[in-house]
């Protein structure tokens, strides 16, 4: 046993059985005095703090209440011309001058608007009630039209009402069976007769109240609490026990923190210290029981919203759609309700997350989710079914098709505007099918009809909306479906790489083979790069595809004769990727391939001058791996690149070497390329040779190295390796670049 221990039982002993009164307890006296000062300290300073806040409130009621009046003044001019307003110096409204009620049977004419239709504009701004109250025979004011209907027949009676009705009037008022913070604008003629008032509303007061009436508890709450905690220590400094106060203050720190392990010590002792002590443990076990209540409830909450919700966009997710879509159909089979169905699809988004990265394309995803929402109304239902397609149910109130096409219209127009992402300006598009159900129909059926109806808008150019026809197809789409099925052919394992020997013109020996991509298409057979590239550069997808035949082609490269290199294509969008250099390196050094063993080929439709693409060039260079200008002569592979970038071959175009024997053009040509390629100590390699006579021209022009036809087709790996151009078997091959 301890000292402490041994201590705590003596005092135990000590302690009487029967406590004596707390009014003829010293210990009682001194705490009673004590929290009478905090009592009356607290009091003080509560009174002020509430009056301070009851003035606070007040003045912002007042202020939020001219603010509505004045918003509801302006929509009220906006659409009934032959009214006028007279102002204070500060510019606020102080009344409404009309020769003629408002809202009478002419003005309705005239403008076309019911008087709850004008209150209902105003309300939609201010966000709360407005009322238009005129004289009854009685002389009372009775309310003629809410932002909800007309002739309500409600009447206002004021806590104080004004006896000149001069200006406007804020304060609570009694409008009907409610009781509101209002402001009260008279509408008069212009020699002051009221002929009635508009008001608008802040709140209700319950409402307004209610703020106050917490804080008021809160005080009485934390007045209680202040005096439990005074007793308790009082007792404790009195009784000279002061050793046990650390333990349990630090057990309230640990129970504050959450931290709620091991029992708090002192339990069993018969003094205040020991009821105190008991008083924190059942606090503790309390903590326990209702953290592990919270935390049931929350996980509860959190598995049920992350079942019907993006976990992304915080939107409603496919299943949700689904189980809404079946619930709208049933509805409008059973009463009728008839409803558009919009399935939207994202135009360039794959190319934005591809260029911009996945943190990027998952923060515009949330900010596309934002923008379709602003545009729904509060009927509207729209939901995220996965990737960059959303979907929208949207009830008919009137007409399906101008309703339709006037959320469509809303839709690419918001969707087409720049988004500001991570500090990059990332721009899409959108592309809209529409099917509408008029007849039974099923929730799988109506979603194929307006499938269908956006391949149409996919094949129409993007950007654009369709509705559903009666006899549309899928025809025409076929560049869309090609679209889609490419983000499919790598995980399904249809893309192949086919290599091309490259050799040289004076022996005709291999040095080299050139990496050429096929899509191996399950529905369309073998289909050649120029049918898809083209397509994934401009949609982005060329990023991924990129990184298949670089991973492919190294790990292929791996396993050629070490004097042997494997030329790749490179996009200016794979250039553009700011990892693009270190995933070279990677791939180099997961093969344990030299980098001399790799040429990048730079082919592109666009300029190869950009300065990202031209320092990319320079670190490839520094890293060993070659440099090439594909297609020199044409587009933009021109003399200019030859200055700028580190290149150490050019290939010349194919249309320069077609019937390059019969064509002293293209022969001058050809030499002229060969001998300033040779001045700058370059490589010159001939593409497209496809006959003897083409390969013999090109040996008496001077031409190093040439690819084609009467070489060898691409072919597969494995039958390259079992296979060479006849003359010169593969493992003989020893050239160099």
């Amino acid at each position: 046993m301890t000292a402490f221990e041994g201590d705590e039982e003596m005092e135990a002993k000590e302690a009487s059985s029967v406590p004596l009164p707390w009014h003829q307890s010293l210990f009682g006296k001194t705490a009673a005095f004590l929290m009478l000062a905090i009592v009356l300290a607290y009091c003080i300073g509560a009174s002020a703090g509430w009056f301070m806040l009851q003035r606070d409130a007040h003045e912002q009621w007042r202020r939020q209440a001219a603010m509505n009046a004045q918003i509801a003044t302006s929509t009220i001019r906006s659409i009934y011309t032959f009214v006028a307003v007279e102002t204070d110096p500060l510019g606020q409204i102080q009344r409404i001058i009309s020769e003629r009620p408002i809202g009478d049977d002419q003005s309705v004419l005239e403008t076309g608007f019911i008087p709850s239709d004008v209150l209902a504009l105003a309300a939609a701004q201010t966000r709360h009630e407005i009322w238009l109250f005129g004289n009854s025979p009685a002389g009372e004011r009775i309310s003629l039209a809410t932002a909800r209907t007309n002739e309500t027949g409600d009447l206002i009676r004021f806590d104080e009402e004004p006896e000149l009705w001069s200006g406007i009037y804020q304060g609570f008022a009694s409008i009907g069976e409610e009781r509101h913070y209002v402001a009260a604008l008279p509408v008069t003629k212009a020699d002051g007769d009221v002929q009635g008032l508009i008001v608008t509303s802040i709140g209700q007061a319950e409402e307004l109240l209610e703020t106050q009436r917490q804080l008021l508890w809160r005080t009485i709450g934390a007045l209680v609490a202040i005096l439990i905690v005074t007793a308790g220590a009082v007792a404790l400094l009195l009784r000279k026990a002061l050793r046990p106060l650390p333990w349990l203050m630090a057990s309230l720190t640990r129970i504050a923190h959450g931290d709620t392990s091991g029992t708090v010590p002192f339990q069993k002792r018969r003094d205040e210290i020991g009821r105190l002590a008991t008083a924190i443990e059942t606090l503790r076990a309390a903590v326990v029981e209702r953290e592990s209540l919270r935390q049931m409830k929350e996980t509860s909450k959190q598995l049920e919203h992350l079942a019907h919700h993006d976990a992304l966009t915080g939107l409603p997710n496919r299943a949700y759609f689904n189980k809404r879509l079946k619930q709208s159909v049933v509805a409008s089979t059973a009463q009728g309700q008839r409803f558009n169905l919009l399935l939207i699809d994202l135009d360039k988004f794959k190319a934005a997350n591809d260029s911009f990265g996945h943190a990027v394309g998952d923060a515009l995803l949330v900010s596309v989710a934002e923008r379709i929402s602003l545009l729904l109304e509060t009927e509207d239902f729209v939901a995220r079914l996965g990737g960059d397609e959303f979907a929208i149910i949207q009830p008919i109130k009137t007409g399906s098709l101008p309703e339709a096409s006037r959320l469509s219209k809303a839709l690419i127009e918001a969707l087409s505007t720049p988004f500001t992402i991570l500090g990059h300006d990332v721009r899409i598009g959108a592309s809209i099918g529409i099917a509408k159900i008029d007849s039974e129909i099923s929730e799988s059926d109506l979603l194929r009809l307006a499938d269908v109806a956006l391949y149409d808008a996919k094949a129409a150019g993007k950007g654009t909306y369709r509705f559903y026809k009666d006899g549309m197809v899928m025809a025409g789409a076929n560049r869309y479906a090609l679209e889609r099925d490419i983000e499919k052919a790598i995980e399904q394992d249809e893309l192949e790489l086919h290599y091309q020997p490259i050799v040289r013109c004076k022996d005709e020996g291999v040095v080299g083979f050139e990496a050429l991509i096929r899509w191996n298409h399950p529905g369309l057979g073998l289909v050649g790069p120029a049918d898809f590239i083209p397509m994934a550069e401009e949609t982005g997808q060329i990023i991924r595809i990129g990184r298949w035949v670089f991973e492919r082609a190294c790990r292929d490269a791996a396993s050629l004769p070490s004097d042997l290199y494997v030329s790749i294509n490179v996009s200016a969008h794979q250039l553009h990727q700011a990892n693009f250099i270190d995933f070279l390196k990677e791939e180099l050094q997961e093969n344990t391939l030299a980098p001399a063993r790799i040429e990048i080929e730079l082919t592109e439709s666009q300029s190869l001058s950009d300065p990202q693409i031209n320092q990319a060039v320079h670190h490839l260079k520094a890293l060993g791996v070659g440099i090439s200008l594909d297609d020199f002569g044409t587009g933009h592979s021109t003399l200019a690149n030859l200055l700028e970038l580190p290149v150490d071959r050019i290939k010349i175009d194919r249309r320069f070497v077609r019937d390059i024997q019969n064509d002293w053009r293209k022969q001058a040509i050809v030499q002229g390329m060969v001998e300033s390629a040779a001045m700058l100590d370059l490589c010159v390699t001939a593409e497209g040779v496809e006959s003897l006579a083409q390969h013999l021209e090109l040996v008496r022009l001077g031409c190093g190295f040439a690819q084609g036809f009467n070489y060898g087709r691409p072919r597969p790996l494995p039958l390259v390796l079992v296979s060479s151009p006849p003359g010169h078997p593969l493992q003989t091959a020893n050239g160099t670049r």
